[in-house]
C-alpha cells in the first residue's frame, strides 16, 4: 500500500514538471515570438496608432478682371449627411422638410419665380424622392444633399436634428454672373471624378488654377493632439490669381449691346471684340449666346465652345483691307492707281466674278474701289501680286495660323487645298476664305498699330501665393508686317471708306474712324451659298490719328436687313460713342 502510494506520488511530480516546463516553453516561446519575430511589426503598429496622416488642401485660383473685380472666386458651401445607424426620426418627414430648404440651392437656377406652383412642386418633390432614396444607402453615412449655402445651413440646424452633421466644401462661386462666360470657362469633373477646369482660362490654365495639397505624418496623443515638440505650419496651398486684361466696365458695355443688337436685327447670334491697338490687350470678348458656368451641363457642348476661337466664316468685304495691304506695301499699287480691269465682270478659268450689286466703275481709283467695296478692283490688286506674292501676304497677317492666347480652344483658318486664279480672284475680296473672330481683329489691328503685328493678350498679370510673388505678362513690341508708311497709307484708304462707303449715313461727326463693312455668304453644306443667310460685320479703329481701341462687331444673319451698313455698323458706332467716353479719349473732329 505504501508503495503504491509513493508510485502514485512520484508520477504525480513527474507530471506536474512536464507541465512546468511545457508552460515555460510556452512562455518563452511567446516572448522570443513578440520581441523577436513580431517587435518590428509591433513597433509599427504602436506607431500607427499614434501617427496621423493630415492632408491640406488650398482653394482654386481666383479670376479678375484689369481693374480688379472678382470674376470667379470661391464659395464655402456644405455637404449634408446622415448618422443613419442611429438616427430614429421619421425619415419621410425630414426628407419632406429639407427638399423645402434645398429646393432654392439645387434649383436655384431654374428660375423658380418663373414656374407655376404645379411646376415647382413637382421639382420639390422630385427632390425628396432623391433624398428618400439615400436613406437605404448601404453607407452608414450617406450624404443626403451636397453644396447647400450658409442659409440653407441655418434652416438645417433649425431641425434641431441631431443626427444630422455637415462637411465643409468649396464651390465656384461667379459675383458678375455669366460675364465674360466664354472667356472663364467653368470646372466640371474628370473620369475620376476631380475637378477640372475646362474651356476658357480654367482649361488653358488649369496647371496656374488648380490648388496645392500637402501630406503630413504627425504624432499625437490619444486625445489627438500633438505629441509635445512637434508643430503644424499652415501654408498658403492655394492655386494661382488670374487677373485678365478686360475691364468690367467695357465688358459689361459690350455684352449688353451686343444683346441689344441681336434682338433689333433679329440675328441667331454675334460678337463683340474689343482690344487695345497699341498692346493688343483685350478689352472685352463678348459672345451671344452664352451660358451660365455653374450649370454648364445644361447646354449642348458647342455653346461652351468659345465662338471667336472655335467658329470659322468667310469674312467677306472686311478681308479686302489685307488685299489692299498687300498691295500698298508690295508697291504694286497706291492708293490713286486706276483699275483697267473694273468695266464688268471678271471671266476667269469660266467663271464669270461680278461685283457684290451688280454695278461696275471704269478706271475707278483703289481708294474709291475700297471705299465702294468694288470686288473686281480687289481682283485686279491681286492679278498684279500673283497668287504666291498673295499667300505670302496673308501668311504675314496671321491667316492660317494658331492665335497664341491663354485660351482654351482654337480652330486654324484652312487655306484651300488648290489656289488658282479662280481662289485666288475670290479671296481678295474675301470669299472662299475661311477666319475667326480674333484672328481677323488681330490681322486688321496691324494697320492701327502702324504695321506691328501683335498677339491678342488675355492674361494681365499671375499672383503665385506660395511665393506671394506677380507675374505680369510682358507687352511684346511685335513684328513688323508692313511698313509703317504703308500702314498710313492703308489707314487712309479706311477713313474714306468709312465717310463715303456703304455705312456713310452712321459716320461719326466727333471722332475719325478707320472702318470697313463686311456683308459675307454663308456656305451651304450642299454646295455653293444660301441664299437667305448673310454674316454682317464692321470692324475698324479709332481715332484713326491715334488709335486707342480697334473692335469688331459681327453678326450672323440678322433678317431685319441682311447689310452691314445697316446692322453691324450702327452697332458698333453705339458701342464706340460710349467707350470713348470710358477711354477718356478726346474728340479729334
Amino acid at each position: 500500500m505504501i508503495e503504491t502510494e509513493s508510485k502514485i506520488h512520484h508520477s504525480r511530480k513527474n507530471i506536474f514538471f512536464v507541465f512546468f516546463y511545457l508552460a515555460l516553453f510556452v512562455i518563452s516561446f511567446r516572448l522570443f515570438y513578440w520581441q523577436i519575430i513580431k517587435g518590428q511589426s509591433l513597433q509599427e503598429e504602436g506607431e500607427s496608432q499614434t501617427l496621423r496622416k493630415l492632408e491640406n488642401k488650398g482653394l482654386r485660383g481666383q479670376i479678375f478682371t484689369s481693374d480688379n473685380y472678382l470674376l470667379v472666386g470661391n464659395e464655402l458651401v456644405y455637404d449634408l449627411k446622415l448618422d443613419k445607424q442611429n438616427f430614429q426620426g421619421d425619415s419621410s418627414y425630414l426628407a419632406y422638410k429639407l427638399s423645402e430648404i434645398a429646393i432654392q440651392d439645387n434649383w436655384q437656377s431654374e428660375n423658380l419665380d418663373e414656374l407655376s406652383h404645379e411646376d415647382r412642386e413637382a421639382l420639390r418633390k422630385n427632390l425628396e424622392q432623391e433624398i428618400l432614396q439615400k436613406f437605404s444607402s448601404k453607407s452608414n453615412w450617406p450624404k443626403l444633399l451636397d453644396k447647400l449655402s450658409e442659409a440653407s445651413k441655418k434652416e438645417v440646424e433649425n431641425l434641431g436634428n441631431t443626427f444630422l452633421y455637415f462637411d465643409e466644401s468649396y464651390q465656384r462661386f461667379y459675383p458678375e454672373a455669366s460675364m465674360a462666360a466664354h472667356l472663364t470657362g467653368f470646372v466640371g469633373r474628370d473620369d475620376n471624378a476631380n475637378e477640372v477646369g475646362r474651356y476658357g482660362i480654367e482649361g488653358a490654365l488649369e496647371d496656374e488654377l488648380k490648388p496645392r495639397f500637402e501630406k503630413n505624418l504627425f504624432k499625437m496623443d490619444a486625445l489627438g493632439f500633438l505629441l509635445a515638440g512637434q508643430k503644424y505650419e499652415s501654408k498658403n496651398l492655394n492655386g494661382r490669381d488670374i487677373t485678365l486684361t478686360i475691364r468690367r466696365d467695357i465688358q459689361n458695355l459690350a455684352e449688353q449691346n451686343l444683346k441689344w443688337g441681336i434682338e433689333k436685327y433679329q440675328a441667331d447670334r454675334g460678337e463683340i471684340i474689343i482690344l487695345d491697338s497699341k498692346t493688343g490687350k483685350i478689352l472685352s470678348l463678348a459672345t451671344w449666346p452664352s451660358y451660365e458656368q455653374w450649370r454648364y451641363f445644361k447646354y449642348p457642348g458647342e455653346v461652351l465652345k468659345n465662338p471667336s476661337l472655335t467658329r470659322l466664316y468667310e469674312p467677306g468685304s472686311t478681308f479686302k483691307t489685307l488685299t489692299i495691304s498687300a498691295g500698298i506695301d508690295s508697291a504694286v499699287i497706291n492708293k490713286d492707281t486706276i483699275c483697267t480691269k473694273c468695266a464688268g465682270p471678271r471671266q476667269i478659268a469660266g467663271y464669270s466674278i461680278k461685283t457684290w450689286n451688280d454695278v461696275y466703275n471704269p478706271n475707278i481709283s483703289m481708294i474709291d474701289g475700297y471705299a465702294k467695296s468694288d470686288n473686281t478692283a480687289m481682283i485686279f490688286i491681286s492679278d498684279l501680286l500673283g497668287t504666291d506674292r498673295f499667300v505670302s501676304y496673308l501668311k504675314k497677317f496671321g491667316i492660317g495660323s494658331n492665335i497664341d492666347i491663354d485660351l482654351q480652344d482654337d480652330t486654324r483658318t484652312p487655306f484651300p487645298n488648290k489656289i488658282g486664279p479662280v481662289e485666288t480672284a475670290t479671296i481678295s475680296f474675301g470669299q472662299g476664305i475661311s477666319t475667326n473672330s480674333l484672328e481677323l481683329i488681330r490681322a486688321v489691328n496691324v494697320i492701327a498699330n502702324q504695321g506691328k503685328m501683335l498677339e491678342p493678350i488675355i492674361v494681365e498679370k499671375v499672383f503665385d501665393h506660395q511665393n506671394e510673388t506677380e507675374i505680369i505678362s510682358p507687352i511684346k513690341e511685335g513684328e513688323q508686317i508692313i511698313s509703317k508708311e504703308s500702314a498710313t497709307t492703308v489707314t487712309e484708304m479706311m477713313i474714306e471708306a468709312a465717310l463715303h462707303g456703304e455705312a456713310q449715313w452712321i459716320a461719326s461727326d466727333k471722332y475719325t474712324v478707320a472702318a470697313k463693312t463686311g456683308t459675307s455668304q454663308v456656305p451651304d453644306p450642299s454646295g455653293g451659298y444660301k441664299e437667305d443667310e448673310t454674316i454682317a460685320s464692321f470692324i475698324g479703329f479709332a481715332p484713326a490719328s491715334n488709335p486707342r481701341f480697334t473692335m469688331l462687331v459681327k453678326l450672323e444673319n440678322p433678317k431685319s436687313s441682311p447689310w452691314a451698313a445697316e446692322t453691324a455698323a450702327p452697332l458698333w458706332y453705339k458701342v464706340a460713342d460710349k467707350l470713348m467716353i470710358l477711354l477718356n479719349i478726346t474728340p479729334d473732329k
